[in-house]
Order: C-alpha cells, then sequence, then structure tokens
C-alpha cells in the first residue's frame, strides 16, 4: 500500500474506495449497493480481525466520500467511528519515522467528528 500523507484519501486503499465508489454510482448504483459492492469485494480477500489496518482505511475511504456525496449510510458510519475509536489506523503510524502520526490522528478525529455531526437522511 503506497501512502504519501496523513490526509483521509493520502493512500492508495482510500484512493481506490473512493474511485470505485464513483464509478458504481456513475454506472447507476444507488449508495447502498456501491457500498455494499465495495465492502464485499474487500471482505473477499481480508477480514476486520486479521486485516484491521486495511479494513479500517476501507471503512474510512468509504465513510468518507458517502459523506461528501451526501449518502452515508448508519452502518458506515458506526464502523468507521468504531474503528477510529480503536486506533486500527494509527498502529501503522506508530512505526513510521516521519513523525505523522499526531497529523494522521488529528485528520481521523476531524473525520470522526464531522462524521457524529453529520445529519443522516431518514
Amino acid at each position: 500500500m503506497g501512502t504519501w500523507g496523513t490526509g483521509v484519501f493520502d493512500d492508495d486503499t482510500t484512493c481506490d474506495v473512493r474511485d470505485n465508489f464513483l464509478d458504481y454510482l456513475d454506472e447507476g448504483q444507488s449508495a447502498e449497493e456501491a457500498g455494499r459492492a465495495i465492502l464485499e469485494g474487500y471482505l473477499d480477500e481480508f477480514s476486520i480481525e486479521d486485516d484491521l489496518e486495511i479494513m479500517s482505511l476501507v471503512f474510512i475511504g468509504l465513510a468518507a466520500v458517502q459523506m461528501d456525496k451526501n449518502c452515508l449510510q448508519e452502518h458506515i458510519r458506526a464502523q468507521t467511528i468504531d474503528l477510529i475509536n480503536r486506533g486500527a489506523d494509527l498502529e501503522l503510524w506508530e512505526e513510521a519515522d516521519d513523525g505523522g502520526y499526531e497529523e494522521r490522528e488529528k485528520n481521523l478525529n476531524d473525520l470522526k467528528q464531522k462524521l457524529m455531526n453529520f445529519k443522516l437522511k431518514i
């Protein structure tokens, strides 16, 4: 996985999730269908228990793009907040020598606050 910064979309996985989600929408799928297709694709190869870092990036990317498109699903929001609270993504940053841990933590906490304050459609 390539990472070039501490932002939400500064790695290959979240960018792939975002791009695939937008492609599904362009093909006429609903947000629910697109989200399900993305999760099924990743869950065929990875599990949350064994691949926590990768799956946290998947949920972070999916939640952020759904929020941007005003179609955030509650279960995506809840799972993403849980993963951020667990610090799953930050485990990768603890090992980095470039000092990006604090900036990544801030960016994830900012995303968490936006997710918590986002008004879901009923």
